[in-house]
């Protein structure tokens, strides 16, 4: 088996799906749907045949003449977790997106940037040079916008500005943390990074910074994370689980390349995520049980889910020899989160195919004659709170143990502090999961008794179902994963491995105790201050964190202003200096030009005593003149066209301004 053209066909084969499903699809929609699945399918199998390439030397693929600097592919196991995750669920989205899709418009232009990004994703995990990687990353941003605003509405358009600013702005800090990158170490290759970089002193830490917030966005890091409630509401549920459940895997897989790879897990570094992950976890959780819409419930939900992540990236950094479990949950995690999340995005997909809403004021009552659903339900919402016997309960306990690890090494009291909140956002999510799930399939509501059932298909269904097995299996078989990571140890630097015993009795008290606080956090808390009772004596759910102030509309947009406005002041100035400069030195050189040679005296005299050569004199005056006039409108040309370039670099430094403000602001707070 030809390995390395196995890799480049996973690479390519979303990109020319894509264009071939584009124009099938203006034919037969039909044709072009089996095509889809028939991709992505391949896509999967091919990933799959290539598990023990990678567990045993990986794959490595170079192709010159790429991009300046050649197309460097990678595949080893820690890249085979992600690129195996995502055609995974890419694969059963297809299928699902077949009927969610089929009361859509523009359902062709869907499908042609749903299989884009899908080949972007792949390119991003597989890259083993950062200008590839951030090619990919800039292509998944602007493909995935088109499936955020696909609704074309204007609630979509207000999302997809939001995302895409956030991309693009960010992207340029990436861009520039590559530029500084390379001038100091004359390569972007990853694996030859980290010898590279230890030679930088502090500059390092100025490209990190560049790397986490270029990367932090797309991951949904605190305070980058204003676009993920908006976008996942306005987008179609299929896009808006390959959001939650993918596309913040490659802000992820950035993280983890700058923190744990580039800069072998730098204290300094692993300190700032696991702060920024637990700030995560709580005010993700936090606002999550505000919410009313399901999937913006789900959208911070992620934004929590991911705290946990960053929180096992900062562990693996400070636990040294003691990193093992760190390691371990921090990628069985990235694992589990996909699969649950889009698990529980499916299942709002289904509510909304049928209901074209997801206000739980409105939609409550749906699924209490829905068994199935509801069962699958409680599978993603099991999973996600950590119960014994669901994927969730390993991983968080991994992280958890890693944390009690760093607790009795450091006997630091802010440690304890954490696993406090470890504690409080984990039975947050008990507490929102809890209000989704008695307000769909508990509550009564006639209206919703079962006469719905058929528009609920079996080719919708059957996605939800294989991901509930997978979930139940790895929850209950963990070693099945843990034998696949073993492999990632050595490129982390752990030193001896671990045999973790899950189903102790503190652990099952542990979670027993966490799941408790979360139904008191419902029932005191959202039961009694989030559920009103309106004037004709109904109750609904309020969300009072709409009044509070907003990170986008009053700290970005008011910053953004002020920096325009300023940055506008000072540029005008110096714009009438150039001018004034400009003025003055054509003023000079007019003067210059229209001097004249001599009086009028001197010039007759010297006519009458030389007649013959005051004619070729003359002559020669004239030329001088016109030459010198010649040259002053040249200068004037040079100096309009400098103060064209003046305010090109003008344009060019606002913007530098922008950026550098940005991450200012995100490195204080």
């Amino acid at each position: 088996m030809d390995y390395q053209n196995c890799l480049l066909l996973i690479l390519l084969l979303p990109f020319i799906s894509a264009f071939l499903g584009y124009i099938i699809g203006k034919k037969n929609e039909n044709y072009r749907d089996v095509l889809n699945i028939i991709s992505t399918g391949i896509e999967l199998v091919f990933v799959s045949m290539l598990f023990n390439k990678a567990t045993h030397g990986g794959i490595d693929v170079f192709i010159p003449d790429i991009m300046g600097i050649g197309l460097y592919l990678k595949l080893d196991v820690f890249r085979y977790i992600f690129v195996w995750i995502t055609s995974f669920v890419w694969f059963l989205i297809s299928i699902y997106s077949n009927q969610y899709l089929i009361r859509y418009k523009n359902r062709n232009r869907y499908y042609a940037f749903f299989m884009l990004t899908l080949g972007s994703t792949i390119g991003i995990f597989l890259s083993e040079n950062l200008l590839n990687l951030f090619t990919f990353f800039e292509i998944m941003s602007f493909t995935s916008y088109i499936l955020v605003i696909h609704d074309e509405d204007k609630y979509a358009h207000e999302a997809g500005r939001s995302y895409l600013s956030m991309a693009v702005a960010c992207g340029l800090v990436l861009l520039l943390g590559l530029f500084i990158l390379y001038d100091y170490t004359a390569t972007l290759n990853i694996t030859q990074l980290p010898k590279a970089m230890e030679g930088l002193g502090n500059i390092r830490y100025l490209v990190s910074v560049f790397f986490i917030i270029g990367f932090g966005v797309k991951a949904a890091m605190f305070p980058l994370h204003i676009w993920l409630p908006k976008a996942h509401p306005a987008a179609p549920t299929p896009a808006s689980a390959i959001l939650s459940g993918i596309l913040v895997k490659a802000g992820v897989f950035g993280i983890i390349i700058t923190v744990n790879i580039m800069m072998e897990s730098d204290m300094t570094l692993s300190i700032i995520i696991i702060v920024l992950g637990f700030i995560n976890m709580f005010v993700g959780g936090f606002l999550a049980m505000f919410q009313r819409n399901v999937k913006r419930i789900l959208a911070y939900s992620s934004m929590s889910q991911i705290g946990y992540i960053f929180v096992g990236i900062g562990l693996v950094g400070i636990l040294g020899d003691h990193k093992a479990f760190a390691v371990y949950g921090t990628l069985y995690h990235i694992i589990n989160h996909a699969l649950f999340k889009v698990l529980l995005f499916l299942i709002a997909g289904i509510v909304y195919m049928v209901l074209h809403d997801l206000s739980i004021n409105i939609v409550r009552g749906f699924g209490k004659h829905k068994k199935r659903l509801r069962l699958l339900f409680i599978v993603g919402m099991f999973a996600i709170t950590g119960i014994p016997g669901f994927n969730g309960f390993i991983s968080k306990n991994l992280i958890h143990e890693a944390l009690i690890e760093a607790m009795h090494i450091y006997h630091n009291p802010w440690l304890t502090f954490a696993n406090v909140i470890f504690t409080i956002s984990s039975a947050f999510t008990v507490a929102y999961l809890l209000k989704i799930f008695v307000s769909l399939f508990i509550e009564q509501n006639e209206k919703y008794t079962g006469q719905y059932k058929k528009y609920i298909k079996k080719r919708a269904i059957l996605p939800m179902v294989i991901l509930s097995i997978v979930i139940i299996y790895i929850g209950i078989r963990p070693y099945k994963i843990f034998n696949m990571l073993k492999g990632v140890l050595p490129l982390f630097d752990v030193s001896h491995d671990i045999t973790p015993h899950f189903y102790s009795f503190e652990i099952i008290k542990g979670t027993i105790i966490t799941t408790l606080l979360g139904v008191v956090i419902y029932i005191g808390f959202i039961k009694r201050y989030l559920w009103k009772a309106m004037d004709n004596g109904e109750k609904i759910y309020v969300n009072p964190s709409l009044k509070w102030p907003s990170l986008e509309k009053n700290i970005y947009k008011p910053l953004i202003k002020i920096t325009f406005e300023s940055s506008s002041l000072v540029f005008h100035i110096i714009d009438k200096a150039v001018i004034t400069v400009v003025k003055r030195i054509t003023d000079f050189m007019k003067k210059i030009s229209e001097m004249e040679i001599g009086t009028g005296k001197h010039r007759e005299q010297f006519k009458q005593r030389m007649n013959s050569k005051a004619v070729v004199l003359a002559s020669k005056t004239d030329e001088i003149n016109g030459y010198v006039e010649h040259e002053v409108s040249s200068i004037s040309d040079i100096m309009l066209r400098v103060r064209g370039n003046l305010n090109s670099l003008t344009y060019s430094i606002f913007i530098f301004a922008i950026m550098l403000i940005v991450a200012l602001v995100v490195m204080v707070f």
